[in-house]
């Protein structure tokens, strides 16, 4: 790689993101490269977690109807990350960015507890 190629102004760019993403990897640690990517392309990450013996294909409406419902954004199906977790007692967990939406039976379970 070339620096002469870059002007001043794009270097100091690059040193400024360079030194964040260094001290986001201190304080926050893995996570640091999603922030700085978000950070630099606008886009969220989409990521669905849900109990693995629902069969994607009968939540996928449901979970873009909550997108659109809720985070207002048109959600299409090739921009979802699924994830299968087998600690969610039943439905799904929705992650748009840091959001999270936790509509499983867990989450009202836990709240129960509490009364």
């Amino acid at each position: 790689m070339e620096i002469t190629k870059y002007s001043k102004e794009e270097l100091a760019s690059i040193s400024k993101i360079l030194k964040k993403y260094r001290a986001l990897r201190k304080n926050v640690g893995k996570k640091s490269s999603n922030l700085i990517h978000h950070e630099l392309s606008w886009e969220n990450k989409i990521i669905i977690e849900y109990f693995p013996s629902l069969v994607k294909s009968e939540i996928t409406n449901t979970a873009t109807n909550i997108y659109k419902n809720i985070f207002w954004i048109e959600v299409l199906e090739n921009q979802i990350t699924w994830k299968e977790n087998p600690n969610l007692a039943w439905w799904m967990r929705l992650f748009l960015g840091d959001d999270m939406l936790d509509i499983s039976f867990e989450s009202v379970r836990n709240n129960l507890r509490k009364i």
